[in-house]
């Protein structure tokens, strides 16, 4: 592939928050180079594959259509410390896990036919801004490439190379981030289409379990917990063993998800953090697939409005965290609220909390989307005393949680 001289953006990370970027940019009409340092879209990711119906549909809406769906969610299952307290069975798909190799590549591919240009099997080095530009410097198949653009996309993950290049990078904070392990197992007595997920001090100390199902007794199942990563692998086999008397491991990788995006730098002079580069994930599940996606599309806007205006400056790409907030702000909030009221229960509140949601909820049946809103008020319609007994922890969430973002 002959590269451009001249390129309206350089897109480091091909993964949905890059390539989202790529599609969504080159539709209307900017010239994009995705850099990829993999050998192939979608290669060794850390990620338990789960996604919203509402996410489903915005993929939708975009015209997409292929098989990365390994299968639809109808309901999940909540234990705590190995009891069963609530399942919840739905009218119809209130999610589903993908195959996200299939996936990634997919959208790597909306891209290219959009008119992106990809390097693959190539690192990024560093970058310096000059003269309105920044000079990216490459090394692909042992080959140095030096490239400019009034736009850089740091869309690398975790680790992001390009926000410490540019001095954007903030470093973990064990209280934030989750430290996880996940592998790919068999277990035939799970039920194909439901989540799992498992809590307590004896299956995820402040953190939590998970088994999402993708067909046929295979499924993804991991452990996060905030702050260390000590016990990971024991607290995952207690899990295993609470759900599957016998199972098989296939693969196996461990990683950190890092959440709390409005605590870190994701945008300054010609360069934009995206996805999990921007710490993005989900606050209370460290989902990150949905926001990801969803940065690349607020960061191909603001880059269509840059170019028209012809100004890439920090004042500008401010516009970026804007539109951002816009799409996943009012979800976010609730669910960093929902963190911390989690983690300020002592253990004798937690366990309270826990049978409570059991004797009000139990065993339901809805239709998603699932509404926070909606779910306290089924709680409180059966049990009337579930505010005067938790009402204090949550005000002091509230509380903390603005505190938060002034």
């Amino acid at each position: 592939m002959s590269l451009k001289n001249k390129y309206d953006a350089i897109v480091i990370g091909a993964g949905p928050a890059g390539s989202s970027f790529a599609f969504h940019a080159s539709r209307s009409g900017l010239r994009v180079l995705l850099v990829e340092k993999q050998r192939e879209i979608g290669h060794t990711i850390l990620c338990a594959e789960g996604v919203s119906s509402e996410f489903l549909k915005l993929i939708k809406d975009k015209g997409h259509s292929r098989n990365f769906v390994a299968r639809y969610v109808y309901g999940g299952i909540l234990t705590y410390n190995g009891k069963k307290i609530i399942e919840i069975t739905l009218n119809e798909p209130g999610g589903a896990i993908l195959e996200r190799k299939i996936f990634d590549r997919y959208l790597a591919e909306l891209a290219i036919k959009a008119g992106s240009d990809i390097l693959i099997n190539t690192k990024f080095i560093k970058a310096e801004r000059e003269k309105g530009l920044v000079k990216v410097y490459l090394r692909s198949h042992g080959e140095d490439i030096v490239l400019s653009a009034p736009l850089l996309i740091g869309a690398d993950g975790p680790a992001s190379s390009v926000s410490k290049s540019l001095g954007l990078f903030t470093p973990y904070d064990k209280e934030d981030d989750y430290f996880t392990v996940q592998v790919y197992a068999y277990c035939d007595e799970i039920k194909d289409n439901y989540l799992y997920f498992g809590i307590g001090d004896a299956i995820a100390p402040n953190g939590y379990a998970w088994i999402f199902p993708k067909g046929g007794g295979f499924a993804n199942v991991g452990v996060g917990i905030p702050g260390t990563r000590d016990g990971l692998d024991t607290y995952l086999k207690n899990f295993l063993k609470k759900h599957c008397s016998t199972y098989k491991i296939l693969g196996e990788t461990y990683g950190v998800v890092p959440t709390k995006f409005h605590k870190r730098k994701i945008y300054d002079n010609n360069v934009l953090i995206l996805g999990d580069a921007a710490r993005l994930a989900d606050p209370l599940t460290g989902g990150g697939i949905a926001n990801a996606y969803i940065s690349g599309i607020a960061a191909s806007e603001v880059a269509s409005f840059a170019k028209k205006m012809g100004d890439y400056s920090r004042k500008a790409l401010r516009l970026y965290e804007k539109k951002l907030k816009k799409w996943i702000f009012s979800d976010y909030m609730i669910t960093l609220c929902a963190k911390i009221f989690y983690n300020a229960l002592e253990k004798k509140e937690l366990e309270s909390f826990m049978y409570s949601l059991k004797d009000a909820i139990g065993h339901i049946e809805i239709t998603p989307p699932l509404k926070p809103m909606s779910m306290l008020f089924r709680i409180l319609r059966k049990d009337p005393a579930f505010l005067f007994k938790f009402g204090k922890k949550g005000l002091y969430a509230a509380k903390e949680c603005l505190r938060e973002f002034i």
